[in-house]
């Protein structure tokens, strides 16, 4: 729960939660208008993990490494770089755009089933692996973080024990440890490593991984490079659209 010390226009995005403001329902996906002393609540995610919450202005607190975001882990950022507590008040900047009426977009849909490329070491996982790797669902481990998602399921085997000398990695990289359990690297991701790469997750559907919860299977399914760059194209398209009907000042 959170309140307003003054007049903003605010959105809510990503997980769909039941969100009221002074008991009246918030749309997700909606530009909606926040009164001073108003209080907009957030239940638990109907579906998804994460809820993003967008304030015309911005949130006004010092920039790091020309950022504003807070990364617990090395405690830089935001407010002290922790995690926002009860009575916490944050500033918002002055918002150069003014709005007189809600306006709305259609949010992307949140699946458990995430396309994937051959990564470069795929062929030296066995016969069984690979197909396991497809036909398989993985559950998420409590261990995944920011820097990677640890799956659980059946443990992949490699067909040779060479080592491998370190390489470049970005998000979406499938990296399989000594263990067989894959680690889909996340945004926060290492830039280098040495474990072979099973797959890669495109970019279009990281998003959707982001948003499975604890549980939740989730399923790889294969898809060309072609596939891969035209589902990436779609999203950049759909990305424009969204930053044109909203470009107005209404």
């Amino acid at each position: 729960m959170c309140s307003s010390t003054r007049h903003c226009w605010f959105a809510l995005t990503g997980a769909a939660c039941e969100a009221t403001l002074d008991g009246a329902p918030v749309w997700l996906g909606w530009r909606m208008e926040a009164k001073a002393g108003q209080r907009l609540v957030l239940k638990n995610p109907q579906h998804g993990i994460r809820s993003y919450l967008a304030v015309a202005g911005g949130i006004d607190v010092p920039e790091v490494l020309g950022s504003r975001s807070t990364d617990l882990k090395v405690g830089i950022g935001g407010i002290e770089g922790r995690r926002l507590q009860d009575g916490d008040q944050v500033k918002i900047g002055k918002s150069s755009r003014r709005f007189s009426a809600s306006r709305g977009v259609k949010q992307l849909p949140i699946g458990n089933i995430i396309r994937a490329l051959p990564g470069p070491e795929y062929h030296e996982f066995d016969s069984v692996s690979q197909e396991s790797f497809w036909r398989s669902p993985w559950k998420l481990s409590p261990q995944s973080n920011r820097m990677g998602y640890r799956l659980q399921g059946q443990p992949l085997k490699r067909t040779t024990d060479r080592e491998m000398l370190s390489h470049g990695l970005l998000p979406g990289v499938v990296q399989v440890p000594h263990n067989g359990q894959p680690i889909v690297l996340m945004n926060d991701a290492q830039t280098t490593g040495g474990y072979p790469r099973i797959a890669c997750i495109i970019e279009a559907d990281m998003y959707q991984l982001a948003q499975i919860p604890l549980g939740q299977p989730i399923h790889f399914t294969p898809c060309s490079l072609e596939e891969a760059l035209k589902a990436r194209a779609d999203q950049q398209r759909y990305l424009e659209q969204l930053a044109w009907r909203l470009s107005d000042e209404n």
